[in-house]
């Protein structure tokens, strides 16, 4: 750590070595221009090179080129960026930058890294994986984005930009086939319909087998079964004006994830209760033997048998997994000289349902039911512009964001320890001590913001920027029994503890507000178009909130906002070389990390798991992140290294690991080559794709969670423009060397007795055919 320090204030002489390097370096280079990518980081258009923030940006079809068709992807194309199961579905990602991530989001907690579609938030991140196709760009920030992108950006924030209406009509059909018997097929089409007004559809429809079977049904699991599209109308009746408006679809209906039993506790409380029953010649189920039997399992084989009836089977259904994700987005723009309005407005419906089994042997130990319907509206207004002899610009704006909806579950917990406690018959149904927590809530979100870079000369500039936000929390819980028809919330009156004899006595609510000031200040030194240095400081917060899944007065109690300033130095160069160009992006962090959110799990005397979120952790996240870029010719090849340490200074839990969801180290390389054939027979284009990880903890104090270093491998090769046909074929394999890793666990090992675990995907192999008009 001291070393650490000692070289984030070695890096400010970056400052001074770059104006060493001013007569040095050339101005500009017409490559040079050529690799410019635009970003929006600071809510403006800019040069990535120009922008004194660390960031991945990748081109729509770069990622098309590579083969990067959801969320996962990225991961191994952005430095500090880990994707992992949050919660119990693959159609859910916890994404990690930097070393923060939240292990479950609920409707009233949210992660510490945004999700933008089209300049509008999506709070809840289910189905976000597939919004990857016809994009302009994907976007990662990596670090505090509190003065522009407001709360819950203390990690970082991703953002898609999907492709606009032009002009010209152009369209595009593409199939793909491959193994576990995987269809998929994408189309769209750009329509201009008058001067200055042109619709957009793109789409896609995705089937694949699961890769995972259940020995005792036959049944597969991770499965891929969804369609997805969205419509883009742009309306540009002048130089000055324009609107743009997306409304997007996606639609899941699949059998789910499944949860592979891994390990069980036969010390802990729940899967001990088990054994003494057996002692005692009561025949429940063997639990440490079906858990060792799982062992003995080829990879992606496990034995639920959920859905196959009985009495232990509370939900009497095969598990499944259903979501519809729909929104509605505008962006106008009206531009008068040095000054632009604009308006961004967003609503977004999410509904999601969930059967499935959370321990991956035929014991039924937990089996749950999650349910969501969610609402969302946002809307922001912005001025932007430049003064002051154009050296100064500008951005003032305002945000209202409110969420409000559903955010539920029932559950069957331990049912024979139930069953077998209460002196009832073992054929007693389950369903009998079914508990349901049947939580909602409101958010609601005020802000006013500005921000500016001020240039006092061509070379040294300095952006500063503050941010004021309300934040008021409303929650609303009904715990309870539904089948026995008695209220299973605690009230605490702080001398006694009682639950509410009736039902209409049971919900119970809580609300908070919260407000505070973000703000960033840096300092950027440009000696030449090529070379770009920054210091910089910023301050953001995590909103508190409150627990769905409260079972107790305790329980429900709200939690606190997180902050955290950081500090970053940062270095990125652009070297031409003859007819070639070389980038680099280098940047250092250090992060204080004050009233950190931590869930704590725990199981109670009647059996059920409950969750505490609480404020009692500070800790330092530290690190740094490398990206190197060639672009020469048909040559395109880009590199990254990334490391991630957490110290935590205060309120370590005892066992705790201070990073978990994210790995110490993360590097990767992707090589991109063209080879353009004679006449006009096309080209063929030749990608190859590699990531490696360190190992990472899945769960915070679960050893057995923790999950060993792997590596990724993934070929494409494609022929586009077939004899000048328009035609397209292509072949692809993923995971080539066949790493079996997972990427995420159900850790209540301590707890309730057991971990189950979520696996990534295995070898994937296909061919495409694509035809462009």
């Amino acid at each position: 750590m001291t070393m650490f320090r000692s070289a984030l204030l070695a890096a400010t002489s970056l400052f001074a070595t770059a104006a060493a390097a001013q007569d040095a370096a050339p101005q500009d280079s017409g490559m040079a221009q050529a690799s410019d990518i635009i970003v929006t980081a600071r809510r403006r258009e800019e040069a990535l090179q120009d922008v004194p923030i660390s960031i991945t940006a990748v081109s729509g079809d770069s990622l098309a080129r590579s083969g990067v068709s959801d969320a996962l992807g990225l991961q191994s194309r952005v430095p500090s960026l880990s994707l992992t199961n949050q919660g119990t579905s693959r159609n859910e990602l916890g994404f990690a930058i930097r070393g923060q991530r939240t292990q479950e989001s609920q409707l009233l907690t949210d992660p510490p890294v945004g999700t933008y579609f089209a300049e509008v938030v999506q709070a809840r991140s289910v189905g976000f994986a597939y919004a990857l196709y016809d994009l302009q760009s994907t976007q990662v920030l990596k670090g505090v984005q509190g003065t522009l992108f407001g709360r819950n950006m203390t990690g970082g924030a991703v953002l898609i930009e999907p492709n606009k209406p032009v002009d010209d009509f152009h369209a595009e059909l593409r199939g793909q086939i491959g193994n576990y018997d995987m269809r998929d097929i994408y189309g769209m089409v750009n329509l201009p319909l008058t001067e200055g007004l042109g619709v957009r559809f793109a789409g896609k429809i995705r089937k694949r087998d699961g890769f995972t079977r259940d020995v005792l049904t036959g049944r597969d699991y991770d499965d891929q079964d969804y369609q997805t599209f969205r419509t883009s109308i742009r309306f540009a009746p002048t130089p000055e004006f324009e609107s743009n408006t997306i409304v997007d679809y996606i639609k899941t209906n699949e059998h789910g994830t499944a949860l592979v039993g891994t390990a069980a506790n036969p010390a802990a409380p729940a899967i001990a209760g088990y054994a003494t029953l057996r002692g005692f010649g009561i025949p429940v189920s063997d639990v440490v033997g079906q858990f060792a039997a799982q062992q003995a399992r080829p990879h992606y084989r496990f034995a639920s048998g959920s859905g196959t009836g009985g009495t232990l089977d509370a939900y009497q259904t095969q598990p499944f997994e259903r979501l519809k994700n729909r929104g509605v987005t505008n962006r106008t723009t009206y531009s008068l000289d040095t000054i632009t309005f604009k308006n961004i407005v967003g609503y977004r419906k999410l509904d999601f349902d969930q059967v499935m089994d959370l321990d991956g042997v035929p014991a039924y130990l937990i089996n749950s039911n999650r349910y969501r319907s969610i609402e969302q509206f946002s809307e922001e207004f912005q001025i932007q512009g430049k003064a002051i002899e154009n050296r100064l610009d500008y951005v003032l704006g305002a945000y209202y964001f409110v969420e409000k909806g559903k955010d539920g579950s029932t559950s069957s917990q331990f049912p024979e320890l139930a069953i077998a406690g209460s002196g009832l018959p073992l054929n007693t149904p389950a369903a009998t001590f079914l508990n349901a927590y049947a939580g909602s809530g409101k958010a609601k979100t005020f802000a006013l913001f500005a921000a500016g870079t001020y240039a006092f000369t061509d070379q040294f500039k300095v952006s500063a920027g503050i941010r004021y936000t309300t934040d008021k929390r409303n929650a609303r819980i009904f715990a309870y029994y539904p089948n026995l028809g008695t209220c299973l919330f605690r009230v605490d009156t702080g001398t006694t503890s009682f639950v509410p004899a009736t039902l209409a006595d049971c919900p119970q609510t809580n609300s908070k507000k919260w407000d505070a000031f973000t703000w960033d200040v840096t300092l950027q030194y440009e000696p030449n178009a090529n070379l770009t240095t920054y210091i910089s400081t910023r301050r953001g917060f995590r909103s508190g909130g409150f627990s769905l899944r409260a079972a107790s007065t305790e329980e429900l109690q709200p939690f606190d906002p997180e902050t955290v300033q950081e500090y970053e130095v940062g270095l990125k160069t652009r070297h031409p070389l003859g007819g070639a160009t070389l980038t680099s992006s280098l940047a250092i962090f250090y992060q204080d990390y004050k009233n950190v959110q931590k869930q704590t799990s725990s199981i109670d005397s009647a059996g059920n798991v409950n969750t505490i979120i609480d404020n009692t952790a500070r800790q330092k996240n530290y690190g740094g992140e490398l990206e190197l870029g060639l672009i020469a010719g048909p040559l395109n090849i880009s590199a990254f290294y990334s490391y991630v340490g957490v110290e935590i200074s205060q309120g370590r839990q005892p066992g705790e690991f201070a990073l978990v969801g994210s790995p110490h180290h993360q590097m990767g390389a992707n090589v991109s080559y063209e080879i353009p054939l004679s006449g006009n027979a096309g080209a063929i284009n030749l990608n190859a794709n590699v990531s490696y990880r360190t190992k990472q903890h899945l769960d915070k104090n679960d050893v057995l969670a923790t999950e060993p270093g792997y590596e990724l491998v993934n070929l494409r090769a494609g022929w586009d423009n077939i004899f000048g046909t328009g035609l397209g074929a292509a072949a692809f394999v993923n995971n080539l060397t066949k790493s079996y890793y997972r990427v995420g666990v159900i850790g209540i090992y301590n707890e309730a007795g057991y971990i189950s675990s979520v696996y990534g995907e295995p070898r994937t192999y296909g061919m495409e055919l694509s035809y462009k008009f």
